[in-house]
């Protein structure tokens, strides 16, 4: 049209020309269709304006939207209802009740656009109050046949996201035959975030038409609940409906694979849809790669992936990664020479660097290099040392026997120390035996957390461990009169694409014939390499073939066993375990390492354990 030079571009002509660059996703053709604007001087026009102020806010160009809107002489309901988007879209809440009060000063009428752009201020907040006083603006303002189905959808989603699920409820009710997808995904979204994830499930089950907003929902909300394999079930459903996964549930999956050690399914995850093209050069999948990987035993493939990065285009959170993989393997010298590097290409570490780094100096024993790291973070790099630090720093010490350090440590910290750090004294007692500093940890902690079992145990086993019986026996008593009972144990191990899990003595899985026939084998092979079981630490008011035969079902046995059977001879065996391993089950993962010829590898709530030819990679300390 212009190079025909019969029709000008008219004030009619720009606002199209601009939409379609937004369209186009093209920044730089709207950057020369906004110079043609001002060349024609039509710059002042509220239409052409407004658009240029959406076309800038859709790009994340906040400052040049300001400025447009900032320099308008004249602005109407539009420029202020795409404004108060861009200020939502960018996690700025505040801005937009600031701007709804300047429309009022302004005169300018609101209208439902308005309203939900404020209910999703609102919802960002989490400020119910806020929300309430919306309502009320519609119920005065909007008829009962006015306020649509859009505008209650709004509503409900702030309800739901403030926690508010009896007036989300009601709203809910309200939309009758009208509910759409989105208010279905509102009400799965607030039952999930209260963690009341059945009823989250129930109205999730009833969405006709579920988009990836509710699969995504119901995956996160069962990730956070714990209920890892419960979200990779969901997952799959979401594929077998022919949806393909966003960035987003991926990240959930891949973590919810992360936590459970499902190395198979992760790694069809990574081939599936990563490694295809689908998501190229997306850092933050790599990063949950990277720590999928590393946390599924298989450390030398997340450092492969970490390597395949370009070095101008890994990230803190990407190191961050790789140091936790590291750590947790215990491979202390390594994370030291990534975290050199880190500091080599100018990337500046964050607190979440530094916790795998103390970390992996506890599990390695590099006392002195820990010392000095957490020497470094307020002298070198600025970052005051918080509770996680101070509770590295209690392992470390501890860890390595120094367990009068780390109580002097403990007492001159700047602020009061929480169960975590006295949970760390209290293990490290039990590991060298410092009974004396052990009670005391013990007393502290039973103040600070007083309800968790785990904690009289560690207690119990220690007194028992020192030949105190009395004592031992009392605090058995006193966690039966305050009817606590010690966390149920259970392991987890991937077979065949399927997680299988065990509980100690659990005898409802399919294979239990099987498996009690491969545990005898087990113990026989034992009995001729000279074990004893230790029974230490096993309830004192049975007899001592009683007690042999409750360390003989432990989990992690269990899940040895029906490795042993299922498993490929040539696989190295993977098990997952929620709590720490046993003394008894480490030295008989050892000793089948060697009388079976398997790799074995263990991840426990502290570290993992590498088990071959009858050593483990934690050289007994752990």
């Amino acid at each position: 049209m212009v190079s025909n030079g019969v029709v000008f571009a008219n004030n009619f002509t720009f606002p199209f020309l601009i939409n379609s660059c937004a369209k186009l996703s093209s920044v730089e053709l709207g950057k020369e269709v906004h110079c043609c604007v001002i060349k024609n001087g039509y710059e002042s026009d509220l239409f052409i304006r407004n658009s240029l102020i959406h076309f800038y806010a859709n790009f994340g160009y906040l400052d040049c939207a300001k400025v447009l809107f900032g320099e308008s002489s004249e602005r109407d309901v539009v420029s202020f209802n795409t404004m108060m988007n861009c200020y939502v879209k960018h996690g700025r809440p505040s801005d937009v009740f600031c701007l709804f009060g300047e429309m009022k000063n302004s005169g300018v009428e609101f209208d439902e656009f308005t309203i939900v752009a404020m209910l999703s201020a609102c919802s960002l907040l989490s400020d119910y109050k806020a929300g309430k006083q919306i309502h009320l603006l519609i119920c005065k303002n909007f008829k009962s046949g006015d306020c649509n189905v859009f505008l209650k959808g709004a509503l409900l989603d702030m309800y739901a996201k403030c926690g508010l699920m009896e007036m989300a409820r009601r709203v809910f009710s309200s939309l009758g035959s009208k509910k759409s997808t989105t208010a279905w995904s509102s009400m799965v979204l607030g039952y999930a975030r209260r963690g009341e994830i059945e009823i989250a499930r129930r109205y999730f089950d009833q969405i006709f038409e579920k988009d990836l907003v509710s699969w995504t929902i119901m995956i996160n909300g069962y990730a956070q609940m714990g209920r890892y394999t419960e979200a990779l079930e969901i997952f799959v459903q979401m594929e077998d409906m022919g949806l393909k996964p966003d960035e987003t549930i991926l990240v959930a999956a891949l973590s919810a694979c992360a936590r459970l050690g499902a190395l198979g399914f992760g790694k069809r995850l990574h081939q599936q849809y990563i490694e295809d093209g689908l998501f190229d050069e997306n850092l933050i999948l790599t990063t949950s790669i990277v720590d999928m990987y590393a946390k599924c035993g298989s450390v030398d493939a997340a450092i492969d992936i970490f390597h395949g990065v370009q070095e101008k285009s890994k990230t803190v959170s990407l190191y961050n990664a790789l140091i936790y993989g590291l750590a947790q393997h215990g491979l202390g010298e390594a994370v030291l020479r990534a975290f050199k590097n880190m500091e080599s290409a100018d990337l500046t570490p964050d607190e979440i660097t530094f916790i795998g780094v103390l970390c992996a100096c506890s599990h390695g024993g590099l006392v002195e290099e820990g010392k000095r790291i957490f020497d470094s973070m307020l002298d070198v790099h600025r970052i005051r040392p918080q509770v996680e630090h101070y509770c590295c720093m209690v392992d470390l010490l501890g860890r390595s026997g120094h367990v009068k350090e780390a109580y002097d440590f403990i007492k001159e910290m700047p602020f009061d120390p929480n169960s975590v750090i006295w949970r760390s004294l209290l293990g490290s007692c039990k590991i060298h035996s410092n009974i004396e500093v052990g009670v005391i940890a013990a007393e502290r902690l039973l103040k600070v957390d007083p309800d968790h079992g785990a904690r009289y145990v560690v207690l119990s086993n220690m007194l028992t461990d020192a030949n105190r019986w009395e004592d031992a026996g009392r605090v058995r008593k006193l966690m039966e009169a305050k009817g606590i009972s010690k966390p149920h144990g259970w392991s987890c191990i991937e077979a065949n694409g399927t997680l299988h899990r065990f509980q100690a003595s659990d005898k409802s899985h399919p294979q239990t014939k099987e498996i009690d026939i491969m545990l005898e084998d087990i113990a026989a092979r034992l009995k001729s390499a000279g074990y004893v079981p230790d029974t230490t630490h096993v309830s004192f008011d049975i007899s001592e073939e009683e007690k042999g035969t409750v360390v003989t079902y432990h989990s992690e046995k269990l899940a040895l066993a029906f490795a042993l059977i299922n498993l490929d001879p040539k696989a190295t065996i993977p098990i997952v375990k929620n709590l720490r391993i046993c003394g008894d089950c480490h030295l008989v993962f050892k000793l089948c390492s060697k009388i079976y010829r398997r790799d074995l590898v263990v991840r426990d709530t502290i570290r993992f354990h590498h088990f071959k030819n009858g050593v483990c990679s934690c050289k007994d300390f752990w």
